[in-house]
């Protein structure tokens, strides 16, 4: 029987009973990115129209396709970029806002492929393979390799991987707003920012399926703690930069189910 989010959230994550597979990790809150190779980046906003529209997070099923989107790969990843910035903007403008807080939502978003990434603060890093939030004043957005994304598609049908990766680095642009606007107030060592924003990808989660405004289908709580499973133990990155696996997967579990008042004072 497949398990829900909520469900493996619920029960600490049973590390070994999840899928294994080889995968990237995603980018740092600092990390970013230009190269003149390969295609040129793209960036692109996406304008809210009046009303609510739930985006399903699987597109296994033809009928959980939101209108518009594509059968290839690519094209699916940023329709579901498009559909889940809006979602990820208003619900922390609103979260932060219990708090005295103005998001400092990211201006943009891009896409690329390769490492033909933008530059962030007028650095280079290779984006090859992974996403980032930078955090440039004036100049806030997050990156994606899409080819990247869109090829776990392969492997999980559904695009919950498109959606946790994204409300990941959102989840730095959160940390963002602590920073500018109570200076002084956090400080992360060691892999605890990224955890940090492992534990706020959760809360977004948690509210987005009870709000209706994302739809959890068969083999999405697979996607994400496998995902993060395999996201903490990879040879691509050390774990001290990220987290191990189960401390990934305790972290969004610990969002999900307590939220960001918990995230920030134990991440």
């Amino acid at each position: 029987m497949n398990k829900t989010v909520s469900t493996l959230a619920a029960t600490g994550l049973l590390v070994a009973a999840l899928s294994a597979c080889s995968i990237s990790v995603p980018g740092t809150a600092a990390a970013g990115a230009t190269a003149p190779q390969g295609a040129p980046a793209v960036s692109t906003t996406v304008e809210r129209t009046p009303g609510s529209q739930a985006f399903s997070v699987s597109q296994a099923a033809p009928a959980a396709v939101p209108a518009g989107a594509s059968e290839d790969p690519a094209d699916r990843v940023l329709h579901d970029a498009e559909a889940l910035q809006p979602l990820l903007d208003e619900f922390w403008a609103e979260e932060l806002g219990y708090y005295g807080l103005d998001f400092d939502a990211p201006d943009r978003f891009e896409y690329y492929v390769g490492d033909a990434n933008s530059t962030c603060g007028g650095e280079h890093s290779d984006g090859t393979e992974n996403a980032y939030y930078c955090a440039v004043d004036g100049d806030e957005y997050v990156a994606f390799d899409v080819d990247w994304l869109a090829g776990y598609l392969d492997e999980h049908p559904g695009d919950a991987v498109t959606f946790l990766v994204l409300a990941h680095e959102w989840g730095h642009a959160v940390q963002d707003t602590w920073i500018e606007q109570e200076p002084g107030a956090d400080v992360w060592e060691g892999p605890a920012q990224e955890l940090n924003a492992d534990c706020l990808a959760g809360v977004f989660w948690d509210n987005a399926l009870r709000n209706g405004t994302v739809l959890e289908e068969d083999g999405d709580a697979e996607a994400v703690y496998g995902w993060l499973e395999a996201a903490g133990s990879g040879d691509w990155m050390d774990p001290g930069d990220h987290g191990t696996a189960e401390q990934r997967q305790i972290a969004f579990s610990d969002g999900f189910e307590l939220g960001t008042d918990y995230c920030r004072t134990n991440y």
